[in-house]
């Protein structure tokens, strides 16, 4: 199955949407996407500050499940 291209303010956003559902992340905790290089090639991950992910350890592991969940479905658009 072909990945969905998304810009990152878009996939900032899906994360935001998920995150809340989850009373572990509070709303103002951080959420970047940042462009990486994987073994498949260019990828992106999403990370929280190293302050919210010290202060909101448990929403952290949230991301990082988010970003293994998200990935395979989603890759970053030239935008």
């Amino acid at each position: 199955m072909a990945k969905k291209p998304i810009s990152i303010a878009e996939l900032a956003q899906l994360f935001r949407e998920r995150m809340n559902e989850h009373p572990e992340c509070p709303p103002g905790i951080s959420v970047e996407i940042r462009k990486v290089k994987t073994s498949e090639g260019p990828g992106w991950s999403a990370v929280t500050s190293t302050e919210d992910s010290l202060a909101h350890f448990k929403c952290a592991r949230i991301v990082g499940a988010l970003t293994l969940e998200l990935r395979p479905q989603y890759v970053l658009s030239e935008d």
